[in-house]
């Protein structure tokens, strides 16, 4: 799936994005919020299915695409505090910051285009940019795996 990072949540952070977001929230004319909530219902589900398990997670992973990352940065706020008096919105969103710029990363070195030149010409050249191509496949499989960001 294009543009999709995983992104791995709290409970608080699964909850503010609940509380915050409603299921009518369209983006551009595009439905985002159900399928984003639908996510997020399943994490709480999971979180409390687990709640007494003696090794229960702090973070559940899910992935989201880049429309539902938008809609969260726009719906929670830094200062977002959680009825428990708990601040999740600086570190959620800090969290969306980096796969939202790990995603425009991506489709802007998917952008560059090389033109292999005839190999008479100069073969430096030609090493080069095969040396630049292997950073740039490298690159895109740390952060599609998620170690990058």
């Amino acid at each position: 799936m294009a543009g999709a990072r995983s992104i791995p949540l709290t409970e608080l952070e699964a909850w503010a994005i609940e509380d915050m977001i409603r299921h009518t929230w369209t983006d551009e004319g595009r439905p985002v919020a159900r399928g984003l909530l639908l996510k997020i219902f399943t994490l709480i589900r999971e979180f409390d299915a687990r709640r007494n398990d003696a090794n229960a997670p702090g973070e559940l992973p899910v992935v989201l695409t880049e429309d539902e990352f938008w809609a969260i940065d726009f719906h929670i706020r830094r200062g977002h505090v959680d009825p428990t008096g708990v601040r999740v919105g600086r570190e959620l969103l800090v969290k969306i910051f980096a796969r939202l710029l790990d995603i425009r990363t991506g489709d802007d070195m998917r952008r560059l285009k090389f033109v292999e030149s005839d190999a008479s010409e100069n073969p430096e050249h030609l090493q080069r940019l095969r040396d630049l191509r292997e950073q740039f496949r490298r690159s895109e499989e740390i952060g599609d795996d998620g170690a990058g960001a």
